[in-house]
């Protein structure tokens, strides 16, 4: 199973690379691209409201939070429970400051969303969107 979570995260990153969109950074300075995939399962209390009722609280609690990192993150949601026993679903962060990913996790604990809970955290992984490349660029020096 540990490997099929790995080889899911090798794609999901591959395809976040593909479709990034810009985010803003400092002009002239080079800035590592975070890419945070946020895994987490919906709990009954969020199954038993009415899809209306669900689009409502998203409306009203979630979208003011990622409209209002616009720019500076990119969020994108994923269903899974049709693909995966242990995560229903799962939500990929791209950002260039760790800074604005985790005051956008705090305004998102506010919320019933973690309030009720209608989500429960299964993990978190962060990644850097070729790292390896930036650091044979800027540190690396082959003897």
């Amino acid at each position: 199973m540990k490997k099929s979570i790995y080889l899911l995260c090798i794609v999901l990153f591959l395809v976040s690379a593909v479709q990034s969109k810009s985010i803003e950074t400092p002009k002239n300075e080079t800035v590592m691209k975070y890419s945070i995939l946020v895994l987490y399962n919906v709990t009954n209390h969020w199954l038993l409201l009415k899809r209306e009722e669900r689009g409502k609280i998203f409306e009203k609690e979630i979208m003011p939070i990622i409209q209002k990192f616009d720019g500076k993150l990119k969020v994108r949601l994923f269903d899974s429970e049709a693909f995966h026993a242990k995560t229903s679903d799962f939500m990929i962060i791209e950002c260039a400051d760790l800074k604005d990913h985790y005051y956008f996790m705090e305004h998102l604990r506010d919320t019933s969303l973690f309030g009720k809970p209608y989500i429960q955290l299964v993990d978190v992984i962060i990644g850097i969107e070729d790292g390896f490349a930036q650091f044979e660029d800027e540190e690396y020096k082959p003897d």
